[in-house]
């Protein structure tokens, strides 16, 4: 289902912790652990100290003990990759230093210009990742911030499947949120075309005992009381599409405004994952996700699956 997962790590200990959720993943085979290093400055880099030699070092030897780390702690035969990508000043690459531009090889790739979240995105498209599994934040954790800057250009723009893990932070540190990560999901629709990709994989899910799904919640949200009898109805039909799985399905039409319902009955049974559409029924191409699905991902307190549309061919 999702046999090759790209890991963006920064090295914090937030995207550390993350990596132990990695295992949970249904049908994952492959990892590339990718780091991107900002050097498109190569003259701030002299005057911190750095160059691009000393970065690069720095970041392989990390890559290499992170992935040493992942595959000692995983139970599966998990094939461990590493990833990293330098962003050089376009048309330049003067280290400031040894006046020499970088040159790529095995395992470093170059990108002129851009930002983090831009150099993940590609590298999903060009390592043909069925998924991206990153923190809610990283080295700028900032109190208050609910997705640190980089998740949110990645789910704002990339085209990848994406699995944002957040972890609840305690006066002792941090505290392992994605036991039995797929064990109790909520998958939220609103019957769209644009939806249709996160059931798909709902019943993927449900299909596969190895997945440790224990209960499917499929809920929408409707606007006014009216909309009931065809909510329902609708969900009805998605509940006995997934009812001979032998998974407990439960339906949930909820009224009111999509976001707070999808959070409210999130926090009530004490979900494990959240799972949604990247876009709803103003879907547009042009759009890579919708404001529904952005706010879900913004402010839930468990994880959440975000499913893109299919690539066209």
């Amino acid at each position: 289902m999702f046999e090759k997962v790209l890991v963006p790590t920064d090295f914090s200990s937030y995207a550390h912790r993350m990596q132990e959720c990695l295992a949970d993943i249904p049908g994952i085979e492959e990892v590339v652990l990718l780091n991107v290093v900002d050097g498109a400055d190569p003259m701030n880099l002299e005057r911190k100290g750095w160059s691009y030699s000393a970065l690069i070092d720095e970041a392989e030897t990390r890559l290499e003990e992170q992935a040493y780390h992942l595959t000692h702690i995983s139970e599966t035969n998990l094939q461990v990759r590493t990833l990293l990508k330098v962003i050089v000043e376009p048309m330049s690459g003067a280290d400031g230093i040894d006046q020499q531009r970088l040159k790529p090889g095995p395992g470093l790739g170059l990108i002129d210009g851009g930002s983090v979240g831009d150099a993940i995105v590609r590298a999903a498209a060009e390592e043909k990742a069925s998924l991206i599994c990153m923190g809610a934040q990283g080295k700028g954790l900032v109190e208050g911030m609910l997705l640190g800057s980089v998740s949110t250009q990645v789910l704002r723009s990339g085209g990848t499947d994406l699995l944002i893990i957040r972890h609840k932070i305690l006066d002792a540190g941090y505290e392992k949120f994605c036991k039995d990560i797929f064990s109790r999901v909520i998958v939220a629709t609103d019957f769209s075309p644009a939806a249709e990709p996160a059931i798909s994989v709902a019943r993927k899910l449900a299909g596969v005992r190895e997945t440790g799904v224990s209960e499917i919640l499929l809920a929408h949200v409707i606007g006014k009381e009216e909309d009931f009898d065809e909510a329902a109805k609708k969900l009805s039909i998605m509940r006995e599409e997934l009812a001979g799985t032998g998974r407990k399905i439960t339906m949930h039409v909820l009224q009111g405004r999509p976001v707070e319902e999808i959070l409210a009955l999130a926090k009530k049974h004490g979900v494990s994952l959240i799972m949604i559409g990247s876009q709803g029924k103003s879907w547009s191409r042009q759009v890579r996700v919708g404001s529904t699905t952005f706010e879900v991902a913004r402010r839930a307190e468990s994880p959440v699956m975000v499913i893109r549309p299919p690539k066209e061919s």
